[in-house]
Order: structure tokens, then C-alpha cells, then sequence
């Protein structure tokens, strides 16, 4: 069972999974979220953005 929970976790950021992450943040901020939970999806999102970029440039 341990195999299996790993194996799920290491196939989660494909990029079709980041992407998928990355719309449905941007899609929650489309809904009616208080500020502070609001906030937090910004910084998610935005934080989530930076790491792919930062990925890609180094490697560039």
C-alpha cells in the first residue's frame, strides 16, 4: 500500500497536473472568498507560478 500512496505522489506535478492546479486557483478566485481566504489562493497560485518558472529557468 506504501508503494502505491508514493508512486501517487510522485506522479503528481505533470504538466498537465500543474496546469490543472494553476486554473482551478485562478478559478476559485472567480468565487465569492473572503479576504483572508482569498489571499491565501493568491499566494498559492502565485507561489505555485514561481516554482515552475524558477524550474524551467534553470534549465534553460
Amino acid at each position: 500500500m506504501e508503494e502505491n500512496t508514493d508512486r501517487n505522489q510522485k506522479s503528481l506535478l505533470t504538466f498537465s497536473n500543474i496546469q490543472y492546479l494553476v486554473e482551478g486557483l485562478d478559478v476559485l478566485l472567480h468565487t465569492n472568498l473572503d479576504g483572508d481566504k482569498r489571499t491565501k489562493v493568491i499566494k498559492l497560485r502565485d507561489d505555485l507560478t514561481d516554482y515552475i518558472n524558477n524550474f524551467f529557468n534553470e534549465y534553460s
